[in-house]
């Protein structure tokens, strides 16, 4: 039986290679819920280009996502004030 994964991913305007390090400034609560909820479990994110579309959602806009990504892990985590994330993920 083939047993399905669900990831939460992170649409950005930057690709993560493998191996690679990101730097992230998160502000939007969709993103801080979503990084929250991994950095608490250990878990780790897909980051995936984005093709079409902004990086921050926008009312009616599209957008559309390259079919390939990176697992990605929080080496660094740090919340300097509430609203705000600061992480570096590799």
């Amino acid at each position: 039986m083939m047993q399905t994964l669900s990831i939460p991913i992170f649409p950005l305007g930057a690709t993560l290679f493998p191996a690679g390090m990101m730097a992230l400034k998160i502000f939007e609560v969709r993103y801080l819920d979503m990084i929250g909820r991994c950095h608490k479990a250990g878990a780790p994110f897909g980051v995936v280009s984005l093709t079409q579309g902004q990086e921050v959602r926008h009312p009616g806009a599209t957008e559309a996502f390259a079919g390939v990504g990176t697992l990605a892990t929080i080496s660094h985590f740090d919340a300097p004030r509430p609203g705000l994330m600061v992480i570096r993920a590799t």
